[in-house]
């Protein structure tokens, strides 16, 4: 089910931290806290960014541990998929970093490719309107030119389902994936995929096992290098999920 109920008490912290910030004389710079949140399995999803002169340096989405606890130990199997939540970016955001909302799946049995056969969650960030994405049908088989250097867009093959090209799923996109993943030479616990479709780039995706959430420590992922310009994104550098102990929550962060 997808759920988009503002969440009140967010809102106002989110305007007291912008008056917080404001005062502080020299330190040009304005946190809002909590520019949206919407409710999901007992908890309160927000997402945040800073701002410094103007210009936006980190996005977030808070992920409370709650969250991940209460996540149904079973989920029907559904295809399409469809999020378990949505939630948009404040407008400047969008305009300055072409990040234009988020969503989340939560997987209890994974899904393939075999190394994501485990418990896990798929968080998106999209560059692009909530319409367009939900409008993807997979029909478009483009893939892009060039991938980022170490990463593979495989075809999927899906009992019942046939081939997905470039693990193409429809109100998603294309997935390219760490080219290692697919070895199975390592435990996987976590990684950044990067969205396409009609051969251009439409998300990051923090992919993160359960059991690394449930571990509370901060943790990064590398975003890769070469993914192929898109006119109104400006990208990240990095992401770090920040742990929070005394919030019992992680900020999945985009740095600038």
């Amino acid at each position: 089910m997808r759920l988009m109920v503002r969440n009140g008490s967010c809102f106002v912290l989110g305007i007291a931290a912008v008056v917080a910030f404001a005062g502080v004389a020299g330190a040009g710079v304005k946190k809002v806290a909590n520019a949206s949140c919407s409710p999901l399995y007992g908890a309160s999803i927000c997402t945040s960014y800073r701002m410094q002169a103007g210009k936006i340096t980190e996005v977030s989405l808070r992920v409370p541990i709650a969250m991940i606890e209460q996540a149904p130990a079973n989920a029907p199997m559904i295809w399409p998929p469809k999020p378990d939540l949505a939630i948009p970016f404040a407008p400047v955001v969008a305009e300055q970093t072409g990040f234009t909302f988020a969503d989340i799946y939560w997987n209890p049995h994974g899904h393939p490719p075999a190394a994501y056969a485990t418990s896990h969650f798929d968080f998106h960030f999209y560059f692009a309107p909530q319409r367009k994405i939900e409008a993807v049908d997979c029909k478009d088989s483009v893939k892009p030119q060039s991938l980022p250097a170490a990463y593979a867009l495989p075809d999927v093959n899906l009992p019942g389902l046939g081939e997905l090209v470039g693990f193409c799923v429809p109100g998603m996109g294309m997935h390219a994936v760490p080219a290692a993943d697919l070895t199975g030479k390592t435990r996987w616990s976590g990684s950044m995929l990067v969205g396409y479709y009609g051969g251009k780039s439409i998300f990051l995706e923090p992919m993160v096992t359960t059991a690394l959430l449930l571990q509370k420590r901060s943790f990064s992922l590398r975003i890769p290098q070469g993914i192929e310009p898109t006119a109104h994104v400006r990208y990240p550098r990095e992401f770090r999920a920040v742990y929070l102990p005394k919030q019992n929550a992680y900020d999945f962060t985009f740095f600038y």
